[in-house]
């Protein structure tokens, strides 16, 4: 149901993404529907794109570079360094930021990520699922202006 309010974002003819087809126009659905969406499917999707601990973030960080050579850096510079990783991945949920490391950790080579390397693993995996809840959220909203207006789904 959902699949029809999504478009392809392509970009000389390679799939870029997905984005909201804004021609898109919710289906009617049932209070039944309705009740199941609120209360299970739209809490569940929030839940799963909640965000990471921040605390969570700064030790996984601290992994991964572990596993490059860092010179004697003074730990003021070290805090403002893992300030940024935290600014960039608090907004992405935990498996997002884990699924993100290790893909990167899997690579050949020895360059060492930089937060917006990580950030931009995270950004292509919660795409889909955060279109798919701002989709379920107009198809609730849909079936609520219906009923305010009198209609009965």
């Amino acid at each position: 149901m959902l699949n029809s309010g999504k478009k392809n974002e392509l970009t000389d003819g390679e799939f870029q993404g997905l984005s909201e087809d804004t021609k898109w126009t919710p289906p009617t659905i049932s209070a039944a529907e309705r009740y199941r969406l609120v209360t299970s499917d739209i809490p569940a999707l929030e839940a799963y794109l909640a965000p990471a601990d921040r605390t969570w973030i700064n030790g996984r960080v601290i992994a991964l570079l572990s596993h490059y050579f860092v010179p004697d850096i003074p730990q003021q510079a070290q805090v403002a360094a893992l300030g940024d990783w935290i600014m960039l991945l608090a907004r992405y949920p935990q498996w997002a930021v884990q699924a993100a490391v290790v893909e990167w950790l899997d690579r050949p080579g020895r360059q060492k990520p930089m937060p917006g390397d990580i950030a931009a693993g995270c950004r292509w995996r919660v795409a889909e699922p955060a279109l798919n809840l701002k989709l379920l959220w107009k198809l609730v909203d849909h079936h609520d202006r219906q009923l305010s207006a009198g209609d009965r789904p």
